[in-house]
């Protein structure tokens, strides 16, 4: 059986995929090399960038595949809402709606993720890293994309239908997951109350008592607030992150198809 070619396919498909967004990653890792308030060494930006591309094409070119073939036993768009990839200022508004609803479906399961044991041992390897950066925006495990399916998918598909999703929309996910996780200090003004920022995003990363299970939100800022999760970080707060007592050098470990947790 030929598993090189396919698998060679996924890998240029997940780069290609990614292309668009090389210069604004590029960008953050610069500026993170330069200002940094805790240095990211070019190993650890190395591991995140080929196991992102890695667990991408593991994942769309193997699990997601097979996932979407339950998509025809979803009831669809049971709201007959018409999403069209042709951006007029209609469509602009149902696909703002789009990411709002996306948004809070992503707050429930990144909550989820915090306290079910089973969701948390696929979501560690995101968090072990100690020293979150951007090159990390997308290290999730290989099989997370399972969960992510029937948490995020399935009610999207349920409400929405499967639209083309226009690539607008899909900047905007990809962009806020690298700068959310982007190693700076920088403030964004009163906007930092408002979106996800840098910032407020290591505060979900820390490994700070107080700063456990807040800020779980993908865009805004919104349903922290709702639901009693917010933390609003002061002006000089930036933590240390990683998960405590735990170290990333057992990292192979945490992506094995049934992830091994194990302590320093």
């Amino acid at each position: 059986m030929d598993i090189i070619h396919p698998a060679l396919e996924a890998v240029l498909n997940t780069l290609k995929s990614l292309a668009p967004f090389a210069p604004l990653l590029a960008l953050c890792i610069v500026a993170e090399k330069i200002w940094a308030k805790y240095p990211v060494s070019n190993k650890t930006i190395a591991i995140n960038l080929i196991y992102v591309v890695g667990a991408m094409a593991l994942a769309h070119g193997l699990v997601l595949q097979y996932l979407y073939r339950l998509n025809a036993f979803v009831p669809q768009n049971v709201w007959d809402i018409q999403l069209h990839a042709a951006l007029t200022w209609r469509d602009v508004a149902l696909w703002a709606g789009y990411l709002v609803l996306y948004d809070f479906l992503y707050y429930w399961f990144h909550r989820l993720q915090h306290v079910v044991p089973w969701l948390w041992r696929y979501h560690f390897v995101h968090h072990s890293e100690e020293n979150i950066s951007a090159s990390a925006f997308a290290r999730h495990h290989w099989l997370e994309e399972v969960w992510r399916y029937a948490f995020l998918t399935v009610p999207l598909l349920v409400i929405c239908g499967n639209p083309q999703v226009p690539f607008a929309v899909i900047s905007v996910i990809v962009t806020f997951a690298i700068l959310m996780h982007w190693n700076t200090p920088l403030g964004f003004g009163p906007l930092e109350r408002i979106f996800i920022t840098p910032r407020y995003h290591r505060i979900h990363h820390s490994i700070e008592n107080q700063h456990i299970n807040k800020n779980f939100g993908a865009f805004l800022q919104l349903w922290d607030w709702l639901f009693k999760t917010r933390y609003v970080p002061q002006h000089d707060e930036f933590p240390a992150t990683g998960v405590r007592g735990y170290s990333d050098r057992y990292f192979l470990r945490y992506i094995l198809p049934i992830p091994i947790l194990k302590k320093k």
